[in-house]
């Protein structure tokens, strides 16, 4: 039997803005649609020494996240005025809760 662990971080929650960037072509002209939605998620800095060492960039932060609700490879999370690409999910969606790696963007912010 598996554990259901969502219930362990809802005290450390905070309304985090998820954005997904939807990128279309009509008639050779790209067009890039951004949809917003906030979730609470927990954020920590994540330690760089445990992602994949060979895609690792040390020039760039990394966040650690935790949410109840899913979070998807590509999409856009908003943290103290920066934006951060998830690039990275954990195992962990049988135990209540999703897992991801984000690294900073280092481009202006992507508004919705």
């Amino acid at each position: 039997m598996i554990l259901d662990m969502s219930d362990v971080f809802t005290d450390l929650e905070v309304d985090t803005k998820i954005k997904t960037v939807t990128t279309t072509t009509t008639d050779f002209m790209r067009t890039d649609t951004v949809t917003a939605r906030v979730q609470p998620c927990v954020i920590q800095v994540a330690e760089k020494t445990k992602i994949n060492l060979d895609t690792i960039d040390w020039s760039l932060e990394y966040l650690l996240i935790h949410s109840r609700e899913a979070l998807q490879i590509d999409e856009l999370v908003e943290f103290n005025g920066c934006d951060y690409v998830i690039k990275q999910k954990g195992a962990w969606r049988g135990y209540g809760y999703y897992e991801v790696i984000a690294v900073e963007t280092k481009r202006p912010l992507v508004t919705a």
